[in-house]
């Protein structure tokens, strides 16, 4: 299975209650491989992920190479904030020996690409529509680290709320590190309320 599809499918789930349902009843979907769990803190990297960061609660994690045997695939960490934000963080190699810090280096840059197509195919599973570019793409600055970052909007078809859905993606000690974010644009989650998350997230994570 391609690493893009199987990503896409392990998302699909962990978005579930951030869709409010809009996958379509009776249409038939994957049966997800079972997750066996990431680790608190990754050894490469040194970051760590604890079980509340910021408001947001740690709802699962999955450890790519026990689950699916690809360990080229490396780790997810699932956050959330009631049904109104996801944050996933992801941390992997591909398999390729050397990963230059920060967004600039073309591996980097061509990975940034691959993961802004998967979240169109995401997308397509939840039944979001009108996907533009809201902001970016751009590098921005989380703490001491620089990501490529952009932010995409787009229409939930079961009910037309917006819906906000972020990349950010660097070269971090040898891995990529991503974080994906996932919200329904209203007063409890609005775009500053989002960048202090994230702040504080990859504050607790390098602490």
């Amino acid at each position: 299975m391609p690493a893009s599809m199987l990503r896409v499918m392990l998302l699909v789930v962990a978005m579930l209650g951030l869709a409010g349902g809009a996958i379509a009843q009776g249409q038939p979907q994957p049966a997800p491989p079972q997750r066996v769990p990431a680790p608190d803190r990754h050894a490469g990297t040194g970051l760590s992920f604890p079980p509340q960061i910021a408001g947001a609660t740690r709802y699962g994690s999955t450890d790519y190479g026990k689950t699916a045997g690809r360990p080229e695939l490396g780790y997810g960490w699932n956050y959330r904030i009631g049904d109104q934000l996801i944050a996933t963080v992801y941390v992997y190699d591909l398999s390729i020996r050397s990963i230059p810090d920060g967004p600039a280096s073309p591996v980097v840059q061509q990975q940034f690409q691959t993961s802004l197509q998967e979240i169109y195919q995401l997308a397509k599973y939840n039944r979001y529509e009108d996907i533009k570019t809201a902001k970016g793409p751009t590098d921005c600055t989380l703490g001491s680290i620089v990501f490529r970052c952009i932010t995409l909007s787009a229409l939930r078809s079961a009910d037309r709320k917006p819906i906000y859905s972020a990349l950010m993606l660097t070269g971090y000690r040898n891995n990529f590190l991503k974080l994906r974010l996932d919200w329904i644009e209203g007063s409890a989650t609005s775009q500053s309320m989002v960048d202090t998350f994230t702040q504080t997230l990859l504050g607790a994570m390098t602490r």
